[in-house]
């Protein structure tokens, strides 16, 4: 029995699941030879009973496991379990990480660079314009785009990502060989070219109701954060909120309308101390220390107008370097008090940033 073998064959037995697997790891490096051993040593390991151990010993599902891997032989899938070097290192620290994924498309060193995007199915017009600029403005940073797959913000999330050039990572809440939602065909091609289409459930599992918050927890699991666009008040996104938090990642969420029924979750989030999202920034404002890689520049492009002539002329001679008031005025040959209004002005456009001691630079 290889070692894919012997994982396989210990996910075939009810009521061992993920974190039990694990724990029997620890004891035996070599994870074939938890076959071999006795009963007796197999409820040494924490979680391990006489009917687990016994279920071990005697219920492996051979037949599962050799169809699995014939299926695997026979397709384009491949599996990574947790003990490979290409297995994400955020989704092994969680708690309960999956010990396989299977996966169509490969996991790369700057998908450890991750934002989560979730929402509701249904979402509205600010929804879908909320998650599109967002993730935009993401891709822009090299942030990989995770999500589940699903009908709405989701398929938001992966589709913009790809249009913009991005990378994205789909978890399904079904096995790999089954498309669901159906309309999202077209969509798993261009994600295996982009990113990776990955499940923990094995070949042949159907899209269950049940499956899905078990999904959620590795959706948040692959990312630095996740962001919570447009969700109800019993949406599965806040379950993948509350994974992120469990899993001590950050939670964001973008407010909406009091009386909007899509907005009632998010804006729960935000009143439980979730960052409130009003631009991209205040995303990559909270992961830029556990980043992988350096946030790129970005252009910022000015949103204001000048007023008049003075205003213009007094935004030109700042720059990013701090100058004091005293010495703008002297620059311009202007009296302090007669500049100042001006400065305050163009600081409520957002043009000028005033630091403290009346020390004043270019924002951006």
């Amino acid at each position: 029995m290889d070692k894919l073998s012997a994982i396989l064959s210990l996910l075939s037995i009810n009521g061992l699941g993920s974190h039990r697997i694990l724990k029997l790891h620890q004891q035996f490096p070599d994870i074939q030879e938890i076959f071999s051993t006795s009963l007796k040593r197999l409820m040494e390991v924490p979680g391990i009973d006489i009917k687990l151990a016994k279920r071990i010993k005697n219920n492996v599902d051979q037949e599962f496991v050799t169809r699995q891997l014939n299926l695997l032989k026979n397709s384009p899938f491949k599996i990574t379990t947790i003990f490979d070097d290409d297995y994400p290192d955020r989704l092994k620290n969680i708690y309960d990480p999956p010990v396989v994924l299977f996966r169509h498309g490969e996991f790369l060193p700057q998908d450890e660079d991750a934002i989560a995007i979730v929402g509701t199915r249904n979402p509205d017009h600010y929804g879908k314009e909320v998650a599109t600029l967002l993730v935009s403005q993401l891709v822009e940073q090299n942030i990989t785009i995770v999500s589940g797959f699903a009908r709405g913000i989701d398929t938001i999330a992966h589709k913009t990502a790809i249009e913009k050039g991005g990378r994205t990572i789909a978890v399904l809440g079904n096995g790999i060989d089954r498309i669901y939602p159906p309309e999202n065909r077209l969509l798993r091609e261009k994600i295996i070219a982009q990113g990776v289409y990955c499940s923990e459930f094995p070949f042949g599992t159907k899209p269950d109701a049940v499956n899905f918050p078990r999904r959620n927890r590795i959706i948040s699991g692959l990312s630095l954060g996740t962001v919570v666009v447009s969700a109800g008040e019993k949406s599965g996104a806040l379950l993948t909120a509350y994974y992120a938090l469990d899993q001590n990642r950050e939670v964001f969420a973008v407010p909406g309308r009091i009386t909007d029924e899509k907005s009632v979750g998010t804006n729960r989030l935000i009143q439980k101390g979730a960052k409130l999202v009003s631009s991209v920034d205040d995303i990559l404002d909270e992961i830029d220390a556990n980043r992988r890689f350096p946030r790129q520049p970005r252009q910022i492009e000015i949103v204001f107008k000048f007023e008049d002539e003075e205003e213009k002329v007094i935004y030109e001679s700042l720059s990013s370097d701090p100058i004091h008031i005293d010495d703008l005025a002297h620059l311009l040959n202007k009296n302090t008090y007669s500049i100042l209004a001006t400065l305050l002005s163009l600081e409520l456009k957002g043009a000028v940033r005033q630091l403290a001691g009346k020390m004043f630079i270019k924002a951006g």
